[in-house]
Parts: structure tokens; C-alpha cells; sequence
């Protein structure tokens, strides 16, 4: 409330989930005397909390009822101790499951049951939280409503809200556009509910359309060597990838393929600890490896490593070659959930480096989510690669986005998005990627018709070092220096002189950075301001 901080609070919160969780998929294993008191305890510290949502969505001040908020965390924990009593109804002591069945039923159950539609703006939203929220509420119904009416109008009102705002978040390509982390937050409650209605009433699947298929889909096509991941948006450039999930997926749908094993999320690998990583990670990887071992299910498939692949809904376009390289680019506008300012921007991936970089999400502050949002270097277009024409940023907003988005041929993509500057002057902003795949070397063209007092500079950004050479035939050279390859990036004359300059970053872990900005003004010729810069590979100084 005073100054916007989440992580003092969240700490001693997830930390008391970390011992629900653990605990409880201990007792589920081994049966232990001790654990089983242990995991006792835990649910009653948190039967007894105040609240279980997060102070970031609890207007405390405003609200008079803001101990009973269902958001994310507290749909989740509701759902957590509604499994878990039942897992263990047979040895966890009678008063502690009726004094947590009751907290889920008093807590998330009648509230959202007794609220009209919407009970909060999550439920008619299309990204992650109308999944998780949802998701929470019927698999906790499920488990503990009686049959009847009441549970049947439930069902119906959590499958209207996850069909027809959820899933229409989502274009028939299945791309997450507000970044890979929560495409598996919000596809992991869908899935868990989905399979435990399905088993409740066989006629309702949910995961049978043809956009599910395509959703389910989605996360191999992120993935890259080293880990590395696509972090557009509010994305992570370094994931783990959920086990338990793509083994579910696997289980479920044909040519699921999975990233290399060494990437996948660890039992700490979720700072929140949620019971839905803990348990269902353990619980479908085994039942997805019993199916394999019975020919019920295909063996594991790896991801592919090269090829082109086009979300043309969300208008991005990822090209893979030789060296384990990849160019990845995207068009789209500037009112996606979760929404950076970077119609028109790509990243370039090398043996699992990011020469060229998308930072992904900062540090989740009050300021963050506010109308200072695109203050902050990483959401900003000088935080991404892609022109700064009229000395300003692009702006925010669904109307700020790219006009068309082209498979020109095999290997090159055609991005027009002038309409996402809001700059007088300027007519035309077209972006050329072509890929030698051979090679993995690649060409950006960009073309921008505007009134010659308007300046164009090229940007560019990485967290590696970065040296500037300009030859004597006024050829200019950077290199941008990986462990593993150096980056060259050869262009002709500049306006001005290139500049890298060190522009303060805060990760998503609230870690302090120095990320380097690459930048040099683009001559003019009468209206047309061109700039074609080739990007190829050297090993690197020894």
C-alpha cells in the first residue's frame, strides 16, 4: 500500500506454500507419520490467515470485504487444500480436512457462487487469469460441491467464462501472446480442470477443438538450444519448461515435442510453489511414462531444428538454421495483454545465446502496472530492436500496431508498421528480415518514407560487449561479443557516429543490470530514410 513493493510480503506468503506443497507431495509418496503432522500444521496457518490473495490485488482501504478477494493465489490455494484433503482423506485428522474444506467453501466457493457475472474482471478476460481463476474454482467445485443444481449452474458458468473469453484470447495459431510463463500458468489450470470435468462428465471436453489442439502446441515452438526461450512481451528469455505438463499434452495430442530434458523446471523451480507444479509434474510425468511404456503413447519426440513457422494471428515468424540459430520477429499491435511497445522488433538467438536481445518482463511493481508503465526501459520501444523514428518511442494501444505482416518468400518476412509511431510526417516503415539458413546469417532492410526533418535511428540491444568499427570506406562495423560467437552487424554510412550507451535494467528477479543500446541515426535521401544492415558470425577472440 505505501510503496508498491510485492516481495517483502510474498516471501513469508509463498513461503508458507512451499511447505504445503512439499509436504503435502511427501504425505502423497511416503505416508509418513511426521510428515503428515507437519503438512497438519501448515494447513491450519493458513486456514487461519487473514487473507489469501496477494496485497497487489486487494484494495484493503477501499473494500470492505477484501479478506474474501478470489484472485490467482487465492483461487489457488483454495483448490491446493481441496485436493489435498481429498488425496489424504485417510489420514490427515478430521478436523483439520473440515476446518480446510470449509475455509475453500467460505472463501472461493460461496463467494463466486453468489456473485453475479462477472464476479471480477477476470472473468471475462482473455489472458491467464480467467484460466487460473476459473480453472481454481471448478476443480475446487468438483472435488467438494454435492451433486445438484447449484454445481451444475457452476459448471456451466466456469465453461461459458473459459470458452467464450479464455480460449478467445487465443487465435487459431494458439500463440500466447503475453509470453510463454504464462501461456503455461494459464493452459495448466485449463488442462487440469478440462481432464477432471471431462472424467466427471465425459460429454464436456473442452480440450477437443481444433484451437486447443493448436494451443497445446505452442510452447515447442518457443524453444530454442540453451533454454533459451522467445521472450516478447512480459515473456522469460531463459524458461524451464513444466514436465508434468508436456507429458500430459503428450498423452493427449499427436507430435507434442519436448526440449531438451536439462531445461526442464526443477521441484524448486517455482518461487510460488504452486501444488499444481508440484504434485501434477510428478503425477503426469509418471502416468505419461507408463503410457509409453504400454504403447499407449508415443516415445518423446525432440524439438525441431529448423524450418520456418509463421503465427500469422499473432504475427510472429520464427526462422531456425545452421549453428543452432534463430531469428524470431514480430508485428502485432501495442495493446497485447501483458504489452510491451515492439511492433516491428526480433531477437537472434546463437547456440543458446541472445546476441540480440528481448529483455521480457522487468520487476513486477506498483509502478509497473501503471500509467508510468512505458517509463521503464524494458517495455519501452529503445528496450527493443526496431526503429526510433521522430526522436520518440512507439505508443501504447491496440490502434498502434502493424498493418501487414508478409511470408515474402521461404525465408523472408515483410513487416509494415508505420501506424504504430504516432509521428507527423512519417508515411511508410517497412522491415525485411531474410535468413540463410545455411548459415545462420540474416539481412534486415528497413525502409521509412517520412519528411527529411524527421530523424530515423536504428537500435539495437544486448547484454554483451559491444565494439564499433568504421572503416576507411565508411563502412560501419559493430561486433557484439558472445562467449561462444561474435555477432557481426556490417552497414553502410551513418548520419552520426554509433553509440552504445548502458542503459539501466531491473530483471524480473529485481536484480540491477546494464544492458548495451546500439544506436546510429539513418541518412536521408530526399523522403526515404534506408538503412541494410547484415548480420553474420565469427568465432570469437581466443
Amino acid at each position: 500500500e505505501t510503496n508498491g513493493n510485492r516481495m517483502r510480503y510474498e516471501a513469508v506468503y509463498f513461503g508458507r506454500r512451499k511447505f504445503l506443497s512439499v509436504l503435502g507431495l511427501a504425505s502423497v509418496i511416503w505416508h509418513e507419520k511426521e510428515d503428515i503432522q507437519k503438512l497438519e500444521e501448515v494447513i491450519r496457518e493458513i486456514c487461519a490467515e487473514e487473507c489469501w490473495a496477494l496485497p497487489a490485488h486487494v484494495r484493503r482501504k477501499e473494500d470492505p470485504n477484501w479478506r474474501g478477494v478470489i484472485d490467482l493465489f487465492a483461487s489457488e490455494t483454495g483448490q491446493t487444500l481441496a485436493h489435498i484433503t481429498t488425496l489424504l482423506k485417510d489420514e490427515l485428522s478430521e478436523d483439520v480436512i473440515t476446518l480446510a474444506q470449509n475455509e475453500v467453501k467460505a472463501r472461493i466457493l460461496k463467494p463466486f457462487i453468489e456473485s453475479k457475472v462477472p464476479y471480477a474482471s477476470w472473468e471475462q478476460t482473455t489472458n491467464n487469469w480467467n484460466a487460473v481463476c476459473c480453472g481454481n474454482v471448478g476443480s475446487a467445485a468438483l472435488l467438494l460441491m454435492k451433486e445438484g443444481t447449484e454445481k451444475k449452474k457452476l459448471l456451466e458458468r466456469l465453461n461459458y467464462a473459459l470458452e467464450n473469453y479464455y480460449l478467445e484470447g487465443f487465435g487459431m495459431d494458439g500463440a500466447c501472446q503475453e509470453g510463454l510463463g504464462y501461456w503455461v500458468y494459464g493452459f495448466t489450470y485449463f488442462i487440469l480442470f478440462a481432464l477432471a470435468q471431462r472424467e466427471y462428465d465425459p460429454s464436456k471436453d473442452l480440450m477437443a477443438s481444433e484451437k486447443v489442439n493448436a494451443i497445446a502446441h505452442f510452447q515447442q515452438k518457443c524453444y530454442f538450444a540453451g533454454g533459451r526461450t522467445i521472450s516478447f512481451s512480459d515473456g522469460d528469455s531463459r524458461g524451464t519448461y513444466p514436465m508434468g505438463l508436456t507429458c500430459c499434452l503428450a498423452d493427449q495430442y499427436s507430435d507434442i515435442r519436448f526440449p531438451d530434458t536439462l531445461y526442464a523446471q526443477k521441484l524448486d523451480g517455482d518461487s510460488c510453489w504452486r501444488w499444481i507444479g508440484i504434485y501434477w509434474n510428478w503425477y503426469w510425468t509418471h502416468s505419461y511414462l507408463d503410457d509409453v511404456q504400454n504403447k499407449k503413447a508415443e516415445e518423446p519426440k525432440p524439438l525441431e531444428q529448423s524450418g520456418i513457422c509463421i503465427l500469422q494471428d499473432a504475427q510472429w515468424c520464427i526462422l531456425r538454421g545452421a549453428k543452432q540459430t534463430a531469428v524470431i520477429a514480430k508485428g502485432g499491435n501495442n495493446g497485447e495483454s501483458h504489452n510491451h511497445n515492439d511492433v516491428g522488433s526480433f531477437l537472434y538467438l546463437a547456440d543458446g545465446e541472445a546476441l540480440l536481445e528481448d529483455l521480457g518482463s522487468g520487476e513486477y511493481t506498483k509502478k509497473y502496472f501503471s500509467d508510468e508503465r512505458y517509463e521503464i526501459f524494458c517495455t519501452r520501444g529503445k528496450g527493443h530492436n526496431m526503429p526510433i523514428i521522430g526522436g520518440v518511442d512507439q505508443k501504447a494501444g491496440s490502434k498502434y500496431r502493424a498493418d501487414a505482416f508478409e511470408r515474402k518468400d521461404e525465408n523472408t518476412i515483410l513487416i509494415s508498421f508505420a501506424k504504430a509511431y504516432d509521428v507527423s510526417g512519417v508515411d511508410t516503415v517497412l522491415r525485411e528480415i531474410s535468413f540463410e539458413k545455411e548459415t545462420g546469417s540474416f539481412t534486415v532492410r528497413d525502409h521509412v518514407v517520412c519528411d527529411a526533418d524527421v530523424p530515423v535511428f536504428e537500435n539495437l540491444v544486448t547484454r554483451y560487449p559491444v565494439t564499433v568499427h568504421t572503416g576507411q570506406d565508411h563502412k560501419n562495423k559493430v561486433v557484439i561479443h558472445g562467449e561462444r560467437h561474435k555477432l557481426v552487424i556490417a552497414f553502410g554510412e551513418a548520419a552520426g557516429a554509433v553509440l552504445v550507451t548502458k542503459e539501466p535494467h531491473v530483471n524480473h528477479e529485481a536484480q540491477d543490470e546494464l544492458v548495451n543500446r546500439i544506436s546510429w541515426e539513418v541518412l536521408h535521401n530526399e523522403q526515404n530514410a534506408d538503412c541494410k544492415m547484415y548480420f553474420y558470425l565469427e568465432q570469437p577472440d581466443k
